[in-house]
Formats: C-alpha cells, structure tokens, sequence
C-alpha cells in the first residue's frame, strides 16, 4: 500500500463522494484514551474537492484513486 501524499488524489473507503486532492496533512492534538493509555496521534488529511470545498478525513479511511 502507498502511503497517501500532499497532491494525491483520494477517495474514502465508505462515502464515494469524499473524493479530491490532499492539500495538507496534518497530526490530531487529542489522542484517544485507551484502558492502558492514550495511543498515537491520528494523522488527518485536508481534501479539496471537485466543487472548491475542502473536507478533514483520517488519513486511515482514504485509499489512491489512479
């Protein structure tokens, strides 16, 4: 698997319409708290769509769209 860059076009595993291009990549502040701890930091994507708007998503939910 790729690992999702800054100008990569991606597209959500479960909602077909977050699709667009990733203009920045960016680390949560808040970690979610687990029984043992807090685990890592989630990396976030910023994706501009096809009609101007831009959208977070988890990087973990996207894949390439070539």
């Amino acid at each position: 698997m790729r690992t999702i860059r800054v100008g990569d076009k991606v597209q959500a595993f479960l909602d077909s319409d977050m699709c667009g291009t990733v203009q920045e990549i960016v680390e949560s502040k808040q970690a979610p708290w687990l029984v043992g701890g807090a685990s890592q930091r989630e990396l976030h994507c910023i994706i501009l769509k096809s009609d101007g708007t831009t959208v977070r998503c988890a990087m973990g939910e996207l894949h390439h769209t070539d």
